[in-house]
Formats: structure tokens, C-alpha cells, sequence
């Protein structure tokens, strides 16, 4: 186990049952630099069977040795990521200090429900989940519950109730806090949005639209500042700290029966599954679970939305997807954009929609180690990081959630 404090597990009256089942404490960072040696392994095993040296030779034995050797080494990954597991729970719990102190600062009365305490995540992940957390259960504890008279005189019970759990789904974490309160206040939070220009005067966006500006920097409804909130900064650091951990936020809200925000976080952020492709003489990856298809274009799906900017779409059965070209996105200047219908579209899933990606050439799915970009590096805009390729080239990781809210830049 990372770091934990792990006692070995006595069988009744000592003996041998109890070696079998004995749990070790090993430090974090001999873990860490367990999975560090893991992934170059996996990147020299990548650089041997794929040396130009093989080229053109005919070497059946070796190609069956080399796959076996592949399932192994991503075997090995496996099991070295499940050793820097550590259950949720240890972040959960200290959620309850934190309710009782807001129920004292707020007088509300709350009861904090845990659920899937035992879902094990990533010790980096957890380490770094706290203060997000602080601020969505802080959220429901101050805007989202009534108080006590409140909540008796629309029926409800006198303790507002905040669950806060956690479940696996696929290669996510999904790490859910919901409470029973009135709910997101849709007439306050447009008038704002229309006030700093983020909507126009005439303009009745989509709730999962509108819910998303709550996380602009310094926004906030509430009407006056207190210790607890109304700087507008709170949700910005949720949104900014969940970015970080390449997560995801999902918000639902219904008048009169509470808010549910969903954090969707890897399981693990040292390796990725990913699908790598090529744009002009650079390489790009992207998470494979938010690539929806993959297409070359007709001259009849393309549409230019704006001649000014050169905005352009393409037609996906009955749904215009807007088109991305990095080289715009990255203000970068250089010749003519080729045609679109020369060039392969991968098409996204975002929580802003799907949103298309102009591509000039696609490489295979691999699992790819990560490494964070730093120095000046750590400037790329829409990016997570950096990706180590077995070729022993570097990819950067695309963010596709900010190329969708930046799509008007490309």
C-alpha cells in the first residue's frame, strides 16, 4: 500500500494463514519510482521491436516473442498502478469535520452520507482531491440547502442531507456529491451571465450550457461576500484543480430537489490510453475513451460558418460539429489550411459537445506514459501534458474540453 499504515492481518492464533494475508507499508515515492522504471520499460520494449534494424527482415518467431513480451510488460503496468491505490474513503472522512464546522457557521443542520468508501483511485489523485471536494461540499452547505425554517415550510425534513460517493466506471473514477436542496437558482444565474456579456440580452441557453458559467473566474451570485463565499473564486479553482487531474465536471440541477455535481477522474494518471495522430510535423494524443468516430469528410458535410474567421463544420448525420485546426488554435501563421475533405476529422466527446479535430495523419492506439510539461512548456494552451511514444518520440496530450470551449479561436 502507498503510504499508508498497513498491519498485518493475524489468523486466529497466529500461524501461517496469517503470512498469506500479511499486508506490507511501502513508502509513496518507492512505489513511484517503481512506476517510473515500469513505463521505460515499456518505452525500450516499444524501442527494440519497432528498431528499423528489423526492417525487411523475416522473423516469425521473434514478431510471436515480441507480442508476448508487450502483454507482459502492459501486465506488469497494471499491477505496478494497482500498488499506488489507496481507497477514496481517507478523503471522504475528512469531510465530516469540515460539515460539522459549516453547520456551526451556517446554523443549517446537515447530515453528510458516504457511499463507495472502498473505491481505490490513484494516491496522486487522492492527495490532490481534497481541495476540490472542500469546495463542492462547501458549495451545497451554503447555497444549495435551506435553513432549518426553510426546509419545514416547503415539507422537507429539518436536516438538509449532502451524499458524497464514489464508484468505477471503465477507466473513471466517479466521484459524485448531491444534496436536497432547493436547487441552482436559473433566473439569477442568467441575469449575471447576460450582465458580464457571457450571454446575450435575448439569448435562453440550455440549462447544461448555462450551468457551466458558474465556473468562470469571479463569478458568483450571491450577495454579499462572506466567509464561506461570494468572492467567486471557488468554483474557478474546482473547475482549474479537476482540469489538472484530466477530470471532467458535470452538473444537474432540478428546482426544489437539489444539485448533483459528477467528477469524473481517471483511475490513474501515470499511463493513458490513447490514440496518437500527426498534425503537420508535430504529434498530438488524446484519451481514446472521448473519440466518438473517425472520418475523412465529403465536400458535401463541410460548412464555412463564418468567412471572416474562417470557422468552419462538418455535417455528422443531423449534427453540424464545429471543426478545429491546431495550427488556429495555437495562433500559429503559415500557408493555406488544406482542404478538408484531403484531411481526416476525429470527432470528440465534450461536456460542451462534440467538437471535430483536423488531422493529417492517424497512428494506432497505444498505452502511453505521462509526464507533466514543465518550464516553458507548461504554457501549451488545451494541453494535459506530454506523452512518451515507444518510437521514443513525444506526443503532447490533447485537453479536447478546452479546444471545445476555444473553438471560436480556431
Amino acid at each position: 500500500m502507498s503510504d499508508a499504515e498497513a498491519t498485518a492481518k493475524e489468523a486466529d492464533g497466529g500461524g501461517a494463514g496469517a503470512v498469506g494475508s500479511a499486508l506490507l507499508r511501502v513508502a509513496a515515492d518507492k512505489v513511484s519510482r517503481l512506476m517510473d522504471l515500469v513505463g521505460e520499460l515499456s518505452l525500450s520494449v516499444s524501442e527494440t521491436v519497432r528498431s528499423p534494424d528489423l526492417a525487411g527482415l523475416d522473423l516469425t518467431e521473434f514478431e510471436k516473442s515480441a507480442h508476448r513480451l508487450k502483454l507482459v510488460v502492459r501486465e506488469v503496468q497494471d499491477a505496478a498502478a494497482e500498488l499506488r491505490l489507496v481507497p477514496v474513503g481517507e478523503v471522504f472522512r475528512r469531510m465530516r469535520r469540515m460539515v460539522r464546522e459549516l453547520e456551526r457557521q451556517t446554523g443549517k443542520e446537515i447530515d453528510l452520507i458516504l457511499e463507495g468508501e472502498d473505491t481505490e483511485i490513484d494516491k496522486m489523485v487522492v492527495d490532490r482531491l481534497y481541495e476540490p471536494l472542500v469546495h463542492v461540499v462547501r458549495n451545497s452547505a451554503d447555497h444549495g440547502l435551506e435553513s432549518t425554517d426553510e426546509r419545514v415550510a416547503v415539507g422537507k425534513s429539518r436536516k438538509g442531507r449532502i451524499t458524497l460517493s464514489a464508484a468505477q466506471v471503465g477507466g473513471d473514477i466517479l466521484i459524485t456529491v448531491a444534496d436536497d436542496g432547493k436547487g441552482l437558482n436559473r433566473e439569477r444565474i442568467l441575469a449575471k451571465a447576460k450582465e458580464r456579456g457571457l450571454f446575450g440580452p435575448d439569448d435562453e441557453p440550455e440549462d447544461g450550457v448555462l450551468w457551466k458559467v458558474i465556473f468562470h473566474p469571479g463569478f458568483s451570485t450571491a450577495e454579499a461576500v462572506t466567509n464561506l463565499s461570494g468572492r467567486g473564486v471557488g468554483m474557478d479553482v474546482l473547475n482549474t484543480s479537476i482540469r489538472e487531474l484530466r477530470g471532467r465536471i458535470a452538473i444537474d440541477s432540478e428546482t426544489g430537489k437539489g444539485v448533483r455535481v459528477t467528477l469524473a477522474i481517471p483511475l490513474t494518471l501515470a499511463f493513458l490510453d490513447s490514440l496518437v495522430m500527426r498534425v503537420g510535423n508535430r504529434l498530438f494524443a488524446t484519451p481514446i475513451d472521448v473519440v466518438a468516430e473517425i472520418f475523412r469528410p465529403e465536400v458535401d458535410q463541410i460548412t464555412v460558418v463564418s468567412a471572416d474567421d474562417g470557422s468552419e463544420s462538418v455535417r455528422v448525420r443531423d449534427e453540424f460539429v464545429p471543426v478545429c485546426r491546431l495550427n488556429r488554435f495555437y495562433g500559429e501563421d503559415g500557408s493555406a489550411p488544406a482542404p478538408l475533405e484531403t484531411t481526416i476529422i476525429v470527432v470528440f466527446r465534450t461536456s460542451a459537445g462534440r467538437i471535430g479535430l483536423q488531422v493529417d495523419e492517424m497512428f494506432d492506439q497505444q498505452q502511453v506514459v505521462m509526464k507533466p510539461l514543465q518550464g516553458q512548456l507548461s504554457k501549451i494552451r488545451g494541453s494535459f501534458g506530454c506523452a512518451l511514444l515507444g518510437t521514443g518520440e513525444i506526443a503532447v496530450v490533447l485537453d479536447c474540453e478546452q479546444l471545445a470551449e476555444r473553438a471560436r479561436l480556431c
